[in-house]
């Protein structure tokens, strides 16, 4: 009869997470795992047949707390806006499994390509329509700027180079959304100007008062 493993699979996958939280990916190898474990690298094998399959368990486990933060997000209300905050929140508070889902360098998917997949786009678009009384063309072209401005964040809060507050994510979030919102909706020209390449006169600016 075969022995018992000494440590259950989420036993195994829930230390790997640590190392990935407290020390960051770089650390994590069958050499780190079973010297926290205290075990032999059987033990791991008896569960994973590869360091692959642990680590799709992996990402599967750290997508799930990920999603703590995304669900929280989208029951507030504007969802849209509670979303954005939410996933900078993560990035803060959880900066290492943040880097581990959105900025590994061999991950080829995208942001885009996760909340596709989550089936968020098109709750967050109708909701941007329903708020802002606008278009569906209006509302996917706010919603694609607000999510490069919501990842541009992350990612910098990700590294350590800025940290915000709720409140503060709040104010930026509503600030940007208003924004795009006011350049596309309103079919401002201004908006899509690239510096020296346009015709344009800074002088024509709806902005600069002509008094």
């Amino acid at each position: 009869m075969p022995r018992r493993p000494k440590y259950t699979k989420e036993e195994l996958i829930d230390t790997a997470v640590a190392i990935i939280r407290e020390e960051g990916e770089e650390f994590l190898s069958v050499r780190n795992l079973v010297k926290r474990l205290g075990t032999a690298p059987a033990t791991i094998f008896t569960h994973f047949p590869s360091m692959d399959a642990l680590e799709k368990a992996l990402t599967d486990k750290i997508r799930a707390i990920y999603d703590t933060y995304v669900d929280r997000g989208l029951s507030k209300n504007p969802p849209f806006k509670g979303f954005a905050i939410e996933y900078v929140m993560f990035s803060i508070k959880e900066p290492n499994l943040y880097n581990y889902l959105f900025l590994r360098q061999k991950d080829t998917k995208t942001l885009r390509d996760l909340i596709e997949e989550e089936g968020h786009r098109e709750r967050l678009t109708q909701e941007a329509m329903r708020v802002f009384g606008c278009s569906r063309q209006v509302a996917e072209e706010v919603f694609e700027n607000l999510v490069i401005f919501m990842f541009g964040l992350a990612s910098m809060c990700s590294k350590g180079l800025c940290s915000f507050t709720e409140e503060e994510l709040a104010a930026k979030f509503g600030l940007a959304a208003g924004g795009f919102l006011y350049a596309v909706k309103e079919n401002n020209p201004w908006y899509s100007v690239v510096p020296g390449k346009d015709n344009v006169r800074v002088e024509d600016s709806p902005y600069i008062s002509k008094d």
